[in-house]
């Protein structure tokens, strides 16, 4: 079976789960290909939606942050009058492909999606992904055959958008094999080389590294003991990593790192993870079994996706280095346990998402 999975380089998360779901799908036997649906765009045209998200994410968040609200209150046609260019050479390239069922992990090519299916008939199973926690601007316009999300409880907020519940499957968000395995803490802790440490508190801010990370890794590494260790990855922010191993570089407490491919071992090893509040890496703590820490959100999906979690007590969040201090101080002398979200998780999040959706997918598809 082939498999067209279609993401949307507009961030690392997005991609993330793209590569889940290869994993998985080449883990059946199965061929896929992921297509940046970006690329089928005027090259203008997709240089303006991914620089423009970009540099509104990382330089003008309150902008984005407006904006992201505009679009819920009265969504504008441009996202999808965009996405309608792209829609030939998508086609071409699914027949290339010869797909058999397109998963969507953005919503930018469900929408390219739901074009080819309701304007010119195209009769292929296709799968929307949400990976956020929250139902996105333009998710509730969709017309595909199922729309695949975080949790449960989230079911009402895209009945509401307009979405059919038999159309409905709270699968989870897809995450690589690696983070669905039962974590050893100790393990990781051998294998990083943190053996011994009494904590260990990995501060981490997205793929692209966004965020106060200076301010804050030094506010963090000011409450450590001799034992303590503080893990503050960059991301591919590599202007950041040069100046965090210059702030550091007297510090052994403290370990910078840029991009890794070792998050998760650092999940597992961490008794803390603080970060940005992205649906992927919320995922990949959750099921690591990592307590989570909010913080610097950027208005928009983030901060929806911190009062899902926050509301339903399985993570924390704070706004600012003054708040982080009183909250990490009370970690560190034991006197706040920030377990005590791992119990409520355990008991209310989907597991092995990635395969939940190819389930849905590949037996659609085997049915035509």
């Amino acid at each position: 079976m082939k498999i067209a999975i279609l993401s949307c380089n507009t961030g690392g998360g997005h991609n993330a789960a793209a590569a889940a779901l290869a994993e998985e799908l080449s883990a059946r036997g199965h061929e896929s290909r992921t297509y940046n649906t970006l690329d089928f765009l005027p090259k203008g045209a997709a240089d303006l939606i991914s620089r423009g998200h970009d540099f509104a994410y990382r330089y003008a968040p309150k902008l984005y942050g407006a904006g992201y609200r505009m679009e819920e209150k009265r969504p504008s046609p441009l996202l999808y009058e965009n996405s309608i260019r792209g829609i030939g050479p998508l086609y071409e390239a699914l027949v290339d492909l010869g797909a058999d069922a397109a998963i969507c992990v953005h919503v930018f090519p469900a929408m390219m999606m739901t074009e080819l299916r309701c304007g010119y008939g195209l009769r292929m199973p296709t799968w929307f992904v949400a990976t956020d926690f929250t139902c996105s601007p333009g998710v509730g316009e969709l017309q595909l055959d199922g729309i695949c999300i975080p949790h449960p409880a989230l079911t009402p907020e895209f009945q509401a958008a307009g979405l059919p519940a038999q159309r409905i499957f709270p699968t989870g968000i897809p995450i690589r094999r690696q983070f669905c395995q039962t974590p050893d803490r100790d393990a990781a802790r051998r294998q990083l080389e943190l053996e011994g440490c009494r904590h260990v508190f990995t501060l981490a801010c997205g793929s692209m590294g966004a965020g106060p990370l200076r301010s804050t890794a030094a506010c963090i590494a000011g409450l450590l003991g001799p034992e303590d260790r503080l893990v503050a990855v960059c991301g591919s922010n590599q202007r950041m990593h040069r100046q965090m191993i210059d702030d550091f570089v007297d510090n052994p407490r403290v370990r910078v790192l840029g991009f890794t491919d070792r998050m998760c071992a650092y999940m597992q090893a961490s008794d803390l993870l603080i970060s940005k509040a992205g649906g992927l890496t919320t995922a990949e703590a959750v099921a690591s079994q990592t307590p989570l820490l909010y913080l610097n959100a950027v208005p928009g999906c983030e901060s929806r996706n911190i009062a899902f979690m926050t509301g339903r007590g399985y993570a924390l969040a704070v706004e600012s280095d003054e708040e982080l201090t009183p909250l990490l101080s009370g970690v560190i002398s034991g006197a706040i346990d920030p377990t005590a979200m791992l119990r409520r998780r355990e008991e209310e999040f989907p597991r092995n998402a990635a395969a939940a959706i190819c389930d849905l997918a590949c037996g659609q598809a085997a049915e035509r």
